[in-house]
């Protein structure tokens, strides 16, 4: 009983939070946009210090922030100059285009499209790192995506499925289904990715619980 009354309560946060209007939406990262949950940008810096990826590669841009704030984390931890963030979004805003960091690549275009697909193999050049989607939010779209660059991370490394509390889980009950559910699809079938729960569960909530995938094999 307690558990469950637990969870409740942490449900009922969770959704206030995500529901207001002047928390979340409203951060910003050295003056770009990043709506991004505080806690779930500690989770992507502990990665970043240990896994030390060879590259980030985020699809759905939106106006910049949460790639700066990857640029950012790999000065932080001294890394070379190969290390490179890249960006992918079907329209790039203005905003996004603005961004002068030199670890920045921005690529204009469809995540799912062959082509694009290429650009990022040109880019990374046969190395993995970690991958973040965030772009189209319905199932059809991320278990797309997932199928494609889960290549392009490493054993030991992080796929990143964001906003998997879409749908219910626990906010936006009408949303239909999306990143939990392509979540759930995707690692029936395929043994290679793990959910790995307790990185984000001693914060009590993240907006991409269930969605932190590790890579073991």
């Amino acid at each position: 009983m307690k558990q469950k009354l637990r969870q409740k309560i942490i449900d009922c946060f969770h959704r206030f939070y995500y529901d207001s209007a002047d928390t979340w939406f409203q951060n910003t990262f050295l003056g770009y946009e990043i709506q991004q949950c505080p806690l779930d940008l500690q989770l992507y810096q502990e990665l970043v210090t240990r896994i030390r990826p060879s590259f980030v590669l985020q699809t759905g841009v939106n106006q910049g922030g949460s790639l700066l704030y990857f640029a950012g984390l790999f000065d932080l931890i001294k890394a070379g100059a190969e290390r490179l963030v890249i960006g992918i979004d079907i329209k790039l805003t203005e905003r996004a285009r603005s961004l002068m960091h030199p670890r920045i690549r921005l690529i204009g275009g469809e995540s799912t499209d062959p082509a694009v697909v290429q650009q990022v193999k040109d880019l990374v050049a046969g190395r993995t790192g970690l991958v973040s989607l965030d772009s189209d939010h319905s199932k059809a779209h991320v278990l797309k995506e997932l199928n494609i660059y889960k290549e392009f991370v490493g054993i030991g490394g992080y796929l990143v499925v964001e906003d998997t509390n879409l749908n219910g889980h626990p906010v936006a009950q009408q949303w239909g289904a999306g990143p939990f559910e392509a979540v759930e699809e995707f690692l029936k079938g395929d043994p290679g990715f793990v959910r790995d729960d307790q990185l984000w569960q001693r914060n009590l909530f993240s907006f991409h619980q269930y969605g932190w995938l590790k890579r073991i094999r």
